[in-house]
């Protein structure tokens, strides 16, 4: 299916579009995510009664126009609510508390965990809190041109003294890609009516959202985000003055995490880059989630290196390969974003759409820099048909990268539950008055697996929620590179 010349040209606002008409249609699917894209990187409107934070939460300004506050302004996504200001790693009396709903960002991450501050002026309020430093904690993720220049900094100290070892570390840690999660005012807003934040009472509800699902008898509330539920997954790699264009994307000061020589938590600010975007979002015609995957347009010519967290030297009966690798790997996307001769040309509707943000808000409007890597809003057992491999299988090239996560299918099975187990029907849709169980890959899958079939309704912190812990970055090893399997990961239903 080629664009047309009218569906080509949606309606860009500062208003998050609510369903689409028919989700099967590749290209509604994409006009409805470039939509929610633009409306939700769209300037955050300022609060000038709470001068901590300085905006709103979730609210559009209503006098700015995409892209007005240049890449370094604050965004309305950025406002959402983090997974630990959603569902807090603490306790009290009366349960755990959400914040005030337009006051600066809190994190509690319980009385256990101890962070300090890299210098006194580290702030812990900023909005973007890049507690995450692996990709669900199967991989762990690094820019190249930071990776390569690591490594020539270790060769150039062979004998390296203390602080020269301090400056091979500081390049290590700094190739590191970090990561958030965050939600929407209808998921504090659900949250505070059911008081579902705390753990103990969303126990229960899991339960019964589990139940439902598998057709079993509902004694109780279930776990069930309202339509309009949106969640964010964001992903960020550090600034270089001397390899970055500061101005060609958005930036933030942000939050992410190191350890000290003791094993300590150490909280470190700095500017940081947005290199990938998910925006997974409930409506009445996709009950089961609608997941777009943004990346900005350098990704691939920069590339990434990663190590599985728990690779496979040699692998079981009935496996092609030995996966997860072990080593270091270059990245290599294993479904490129389909282009000419695609039944929908994804590449020619995304310049478009980069051509139509520059005429509406300006030639160096920041978004423009960024595409679409794929659309899920059809739930389907295998790939064919609507649903072809690269939307099946969707993945962020920086988001998530190794085999089993650019082949994630079902579940997660095989040895130490680290690659895709196929034959897995974990995203449950109803149908017919009763809910069946589909083998669906990619992000749909994933949170299928890890959200819904855990009772948490497509969102895997609410599934989690209550005992998050800031992840440290870990520095990037170097040694020898291979290339990731050009094959793929190929275990067929």
């Amino acid at each position: 299916m080629k664009p047309s010349a009218t569906a080509t040209a949606p309606a860009f606002s500062a208003t998050v579009p609510t369903d689409i008409a028919n989700p099967a249609d590749p290209q509604q699917a994409a006009q409805f995510a470039w939509q929610e894209f633009i409306a939700l990187t769209w300037p955050a409107k300022v609060n000038p009664a709470v001068p901590s934070s300085g905006y709103f939460r979730g609210q559009p300004s209503p006098t700015d126009v995409s892209g007005a506050t240049g890449p370094g302004g604050v965004t309305v996504w950025e406002t959402f609510y983090h997974r630990n200001e959603l569902y807090p790693t603490y306790a009290t009396g009366g349960g755990n508390i959400l914040p005030d709903p337009n006051a600066a960002p809190a994190y509690q991450y319980g009385a256990a965990t101890t962070i300090t501050k890299a210098t006194p002026q580290t702030s812990l309020t900023l909005f973007n809190n890049l507690d995450e430093a692996s990709e669900i904690t199967l991989a762990n993720m690094y820019h190249t041109p930071f990776a390569v220049a690591a490594d020539a900094l270790s060769k150039s100290f062979p004998n390296p003294t203390p602080a020269q070892q301090q400056q091979i570390l500081d390049a290590q840690t700094k190739a590191s890609l970090v990561y958030e999660a965050k939600g929407n005012p209808v998921i504090f807003n659900y949250l505070k009516t059911t008081q579902f934040n705390n753990a103990a009472t969303r126990r229960k509800a899991k339960a019964q959202a589990i139940a439902k699902i598998t057709n079993m008898p509902v004694t109780g509330t279930p776990f069930e985000l309202p339509s309009g539920a949106i969640e964010i997954k964001a992903t960020w790699r550090r600034y270089d003055s001397k390899l970055d264009n500061l101005n060609a994307f958005h930036w933030t000061k942000g939050i992410y995490y190191t350890k000290n020589a003791s094993g300590g938590l150490v909280a470190n600010n700095d500017i940081l880059l947005l290199i990938a975007l998910h925006i997974i979002q409930k409506t009445p015609n996709v009950p089961t989630f609608t997941f777009a995957t943004f990346e900005h347009v350098s990704n691939e010519a920069n590339g990434f290196r990663f190590i599985n967290t728990n690779p496979q030297v040699a692998g079981p009966a009935g496996y092609p390969r030995a996966l997860p690798d072990p080593g270091v790997i270059t990245a290599a996307r294993q479904f490129p974003i389909p282009g000419a001769g695609s039944p929908f040309n994804l590449v020619a509707y995304n310049q478009a759409m980069q051509a139509q943000v520059r005429s509406l808000f300006g030639a160096t409007n920041v978004w423009a820099n960024y595409q679409l890597i794929g659309v899920q809003a059809v739930v389907q057992n295998d790939p064919g048909g609507p649903v072809p491999a690269q939307q099946f299988f969707l993945s962020n090239f920086a988001t998530e990268t190794n085999d089993t996560l650019q082949f994630f299918q079902g579940g997660l099975g095989g040895p130490s539950q680290n690659v895709p187990g196929p034959n897995t029907a974990h995203v449950a849709k109803l149908q017919g008055g009763k809910y069946v169980g589909f083998t669906a890959g990619g992000c749909l899958g994933c949170h299928g697996s890890q959200g819904q079939f855990q009772g948490g309704d497509f969102s895997v912190i609410a599934a989690t929620g209550n005992a998050f812990i800031p992840e440290p970055v870990r520095p990037y090893p170097g040694g020898p590179v291979v290339p990731q399997n050009p094959a793929g990961f190929p275990l067929p239903h």
